[in-house]
Formats: C-alpha cells, sequence, structure tokens
C-alpha cells in the first residue's frame, strides 16, 4: 500500500500538489459515462453481445434484439428509444447520438435535437421518429420507412436533404431522395406492440397502488411482492426502490436502506428531494459509516489482511506544525486534494467523513498521522491501496 508524504511551505504550494497527485494517481483506463437505461425489455436483447438485463448501457454499447426480442431504453434527459425484433443499434460516443445498423427503432426525442446515423445517410429530429428496414420476406418494396409524427426531421444523403414533417417516408439508399407516402406503411404498424404496451401498463399501475396500500397498512410482506412484481414487468419504475427503500428502513437494514434510496434519488431527483430523502440518506450515511468503523476497528487483525479496494485512495488531514491559528486549514487542504483526485476517471477516493471517523477510532491523533506506521495503519484500516498524508507550516 503505497503511502504518499507531502510538506508544504508556505500554504499557497498546496494547489500545485493537488493536481500533481490527480496525474500520479490517474489509471490509464477512463470509465464510460452511462447514455441510457433499459427501463423494459423481453425475449432476446443483448449488449455488447451479452443478454440484457435492466439497468444502465454505457456510451457506445450495441444494443442487438433477436427475432423475439424487443426493449426500451430511456436517457437522463428523458428520450425513450425502443427497438423492435431483428435491430441492431450503437449508442453514440456522444449525448442524443445513434447509430442504426439493420431492423428498426422509435425514437423519442423529448424536444431535444437528436442524430440518427445510418451508412451513407443520417438523420436529425427532434420529435417522435419511427423507422423500419424493409428488406428479404417483407411484401413491400424494399428500402427504409419511416415516419415522423411530431416535430420534424431533416435526412440528409448525397447531394442533398429533405425536412419533413408529420409525413411518412421509403428512404431506398444514400444516393436518393426520399419518396415521401400518402399514407403510413403498414410496416409502421404498432398496435400489437402498443396492446402489448397499455395492457403491461395497466397491470404496473393497479399493482403499484397495491402494494402502496399494503405499506400504508403495514403489510410489509405483502407490499413487498408487489413491489417485486412491479420491477419484473417495469424495470424503470422509479416509486419502487423509494418503498422498498422505507420497508428496509422498517427492518432497520440500514444498509439495504440506503442503497435503495441512492437509486430512487438517481433516477428521480426532483421526488426524491421532494419526499426529504436527501436528509434521510444523510443520516443513514452517518449511521453506517460509524458502525463500519467500529466493526473495522474491532476486528483489525481480519480487516488489514483483506486485499484493498482497486483503485482507492484516501487522504487525510494535514497536521499543522506551525501557528495554531491556521489549524483550520488542515482539513482544507485535504479538501483541495481531494477535489482534484475525484475528477480521476476510476480513482475511488473515499469519504472524507469515513476517513475521519477511522482516525478518531483508531485513536490516531492528529500528531501521529504524519507518523509512518500510523499511516500505514490507518491506510490497511481503510483498505485503501494509496493513502496521503502531509503536514504544513505557515511562515
Amino acid at each position: 500500500m503505497p503511502t504518499v508524504f507531502l510538506s508544504t511551505s508556505p500554504v499557497l504550494r498546496a494547489l500545485p500538489l493537488a493536481l500533481a497527485l490527480t496525474a500520479a494517481f490517474a489509471p490509464a483506463a477512463r470509465a464510460q459515462a452511462v447514455e441510457a437505461r433499459i427501463v423494459q425489455l423481453q425475449g432476446d436483447v443483448r449488449v455488447n453481445g451479452t443478454p440484457a438485463q435492466p439497468g444502465p448501457v454505457p456510451q457506445g454499447a450495441t444494443v442487438l434484439t433477436g427475432i423475439d426480442g424487443r426493449v426500451q431504453l430511456r436517457t437522463a434527459a428523458g428520450a425513450v428509444l425502443a427497438l423492435p425484433a431483428g435491430s441492431e443499434l450503437r449508442l453514440g460516443d456522444s449525448a442524443n447520438s445513434v447509430a442504426l445498423a439493420a431492423g428498426g427503432m422509435r425514437l423519442n426525442t423529448a424536444n431535444a435535437e437528436w442524430r440518427v446515423s445510418l451508412p451513407d445517410r443520417s438523420i436529425r429530429t427532434n420529435g417522435f421518429l419511427k423507422l423500419q428496414a424493409c428488406g428479404a420476406g417483407c411484401a413491400l418494396p424494399p428500402g427504409l420507412y419511416g415516419r415522423i409524427a411530431q416535430g420534424e426531421a431533416v435526412l440528409e444523403y448525397q447531394g442533398g436533404r429533405s425536412v419533413l414533417r408529420a409525413r411518412s417516408f421509403r428512404w431506398v439508399n444514400a444516393s436518393t431522395r426520399p419518396e415521401v407516402l400518402p399514407a403510413p406503411p403498414a410496416l409502421l404498424d404498432d398496435l400489437g406492440n402498443q396492446a402489448d404496451a397499455t395492457r403491461v401498463r395497466t397491470e404496473v399501475a393497479a399493482t403499484l397502488k397495491a402494494g402502496i396500500d399494503a405499506f400504508a397498512a403495514n403489510r410489509d410482506a405483502e407490499a413487498t411482492q408487489a413491489f417485486e412484481r412491479v420491477r419484473t414487468l417495469a424495470p424503470g419504475e422509479t416509486l419502487v426502490p423509494y418503498y422498498l427503500g422505507l420497508i428496509a428502513l422498517k427492518r432497520e437494514d440500514n444498509a439495504a436502506a440506503l442503497n435503495l434510496l441512492q437509486q430512487y434519488t438517481r433516477e428521480d431527483p426532483e421526488g426524491a428531494a421532494a419526499r426529504d430523502v436527501p436528509k434521510t440518506m444523510t443520516l443513514l450515511s452517518s449511521s453506517q459509516l460509524q458502525q463500519e468503523v467500529a466493526a473495522a476497528v474491532a476486528r483489525e487483525a481480519e480487516v488489514v489482511s483483506t486485499p484493498p479496494e482497486p483503485g482507492s485512495i484516501a487522504v487525510q488531514a494535514f497536521v499543522n506544525k506551525g501557528n495554531e491559528a491556521y489549524r483550520a486549514m488542515a482539513k482544507g487542504l485535504a479538501a483541495m486534494v481531494i477535489a482534484d483526485l475525484s475528477k480521476v476517471p476510476g480513482l475511488k477516493v473515499l469519504e472524507r467523513e469515513k476517513v475521519q471517523l477511522l482516525v478518531n477510532e483508531a485513536k490516531l491523533g492528529d500528531s501521529g498521522l504524519a507518523d509512518t506506521a500510523s499511516a500505514v495503519r490507518s491506510g490497511r484500516l481503510m483498505r485503501a491501496e494509496k493513502v496521503v498524508v502531509g503536514n504544513f507550516e505557515v511562515q
């Protein structure tokens, strides 16, 4: 476990030190950002070749549906992407962009501008767009069929572009102008899928209400069963982790409650704020940290023999070697280093509160933080791969 010792005087040297540490501890791999979440799926659906599960899908991922597969994704900004059977779509490396390689897609842009890339051509739209390829086995003339139901679509091809509003079209290839159709083709008829979706939405609404009613009546086992059913039918329903988190709180399972409420806050930040969930999470986090730290110190021999968390780093409060009037800067300097290190992709910076609690619980004391043995001990207790400690003096 590497331990880095710093000494700086005057205090202003701390900022370059923080930047230098950021570069020194930056891992080679860059973490991928999450572009969308799978909220509904059925049949054979794969993400980067692996069977799909409800949850986040990274930028640049390829989503593939088999002959019986369907999937719906929702972006953080509220746009919805649905793929019918036999489709292949790649999420763009930048926001609001996708590449359709096969099959079809349904896109509700939530009024943002999106770019759909096709081989040698593209579509820009800010509305509701349907696309479906017609190839082998299709009864209609071959080509890409589409309809823009709301907003407009700009179809860009070699040598020109077409702007369509509330129109259907057939697009043969990149060198031809799209053909405007007088009526939507049957190929784009989603009535069967819409009927299934309506049935599922009705069941989800009824089951969710039953779960909430059971929770209000303190029938937690019945409520949990209902919420788990909702989770199966509609993995993207944000109220499920909220109520399951409250049930976990009743059981005094604080770890499960915190995870579920954190999920709810990520997926519905406005709803979480309205229900004061962040305040509850703060109390839970503090309680969890205190319990975790006390257990770690009590089982020190066992904890220190456990491998550290990969990519983890702890920054301890600096030791003031000079005028006591500047004691408050000890935590300020550490905070500056933490702020910079937190921006490094793939690096896990331990919570400052956890670090301080461990220092207090292990009775290391401020004066021992820059001592080699104390630093190594604290790092092992925190299961950190790297520890930054140091001192400063204002002259």
